[in-house]
């Protein structure tokens, strides 16, 4: 193991060479110490992200009385694990704590560009905007406000994703969680999510386009 190596490599480096060390009899081993509050800090940290995404989605379908949207909203979630499982494979990140803090953050500001996608959609269809032209102007309205928001925290993610700075190291797998995930689910939501919402938003209310409703007196 190097000098760089992380707490879970060294970890997992421990865990290969005492697999096969053979103990006196009626003497027994265990995990303790830094080994043990990794894992129940893995298990801690899963139970935040279901924790959170579920009381998300309770607001959400307060707020719109339906379970519609918010399961719209929730879908650009699973994008960000793919985002993040690229940033674990090429970095060879190890599952620690910043790491999943890193996946909590990154859900929320997911979910949040796409709220603001999907309330777009609700005011325009509300105003009598026919539902295909809403998708169209909410993704040309919110278009900038949602790449501004991503590029503004992956740039600012980019000095502790570089390890730039003593100590940096610590915080480094939740820079490169951020980076990684946001870059990626930020694209894809931007055409899923509209893309979602023609899909199962069959409803329509009645119709009329865009330029009408801007001519209407």
């Amino acid at each position: 193991v190097g000098e760089d190596a992380t707490l879970g490599e060294l970890l997992v480096e421990v865990e290969r060479r005492l697999a096969d060390l053979p103990l006196p009899e009626g003497y027994t081993r265990y995990d303790g110490g830094a080994s043990d509050a990794l894992a129940k800090g893995r298990n801690t940290s899963m139970i935040l992200i279901v924790l959170a995404l579920f009381l998300v989605l309770v607001v959400m379908a307060v707020q719109y009385e339906s379970l519609r949207n918010p399961l719209i909203i929730l879908a650009s979630v699973p994008f960000t694990i793919i985002g993040v499982a690229m940033a674990i494979s090429y970095n060879e990140l190890p599952l620690s704590m910043p790491l999943w803090l890193g996946v909590i953050m990154l859900s929320g500001i997911v979910v949040n560009n796409a709220i603001v996608l999907v309330e777009y959609i609700e005011i325009a269809r509300e105003q009598g905007v026919a539902k295909l032209d809403a998708i169209i102007e909410a993704g040309r309205m919110r278009l900038r406000p949602i790449l501004m928001t991503s590029i503004t925290t992956v740039v600012g993610m980019l000095p502790l994703a570089l390890g730039l700075g003593e100590g940096s190291e610590l915080l480094e797998p939740l820079a490169l969680t951020m980076v990684w995930g946001l870059s990626f689910s930020t694209l894809v939501s931007l055409i899923m999510v509209p893309a979602l919402y023609r899909m199962l938003a069959w409803r329509d209310r009645p119709a009329r386009t865009l330029d009408a409703s801007a001519d209407a007196p």
